[in-house]
């Protein structure tokens, strides 16, 4: 079967990132192992449903630079919980908004 390209709607108050891929030097040979933790926002769900059945408003935007926090390596002490897709046919990450440490960039006057 060929390659199927997938595109997820996400759900609740779940966002979908597209990690930004780091450039390393070719003059400095660096052994850098850290996971990427910046990325841009490519999918954002609609928000929790809150007991008044009106939903939660989501503080993230498609379009959107984030910095969000790394996983760490031994599963068990792991509270981060990124899934990893296939968006598009891109590598992306899913993830609640609440795993966004900041924003780039000014947001709507805020």
């Amino acid at each position: 079967m060929a390659d199927e390209i997938v595109i997820y709607k996400p759900l609740a108050d779940k966002i979908i990132v597209k990690p930004d891929v780091r450039v390393l030097s070719s003059v400095i040979i660096v052994n850098n192992k850290e996971a990427e933790n910046m990325g841009t926002v490519v999918a954002v769900g609609p928000g929790k449903k809150l007991s008044s059945e009106r939903r939660e408003a989501m503080p993230v935007e498609v379009g959107q630079r984030v910095r969000f926090g790394t996983m760490n390596d031994d599963p068990k002490e792991e509270y981060l919980k990124f899934t990893p897709i296939n968006h598009n046919g891109e590598k992306c990450l899913l993830m609640s908004w609440q795993d966004v440490c900041w924003t780039e960039g000014a947001q709507n006057g805020n």
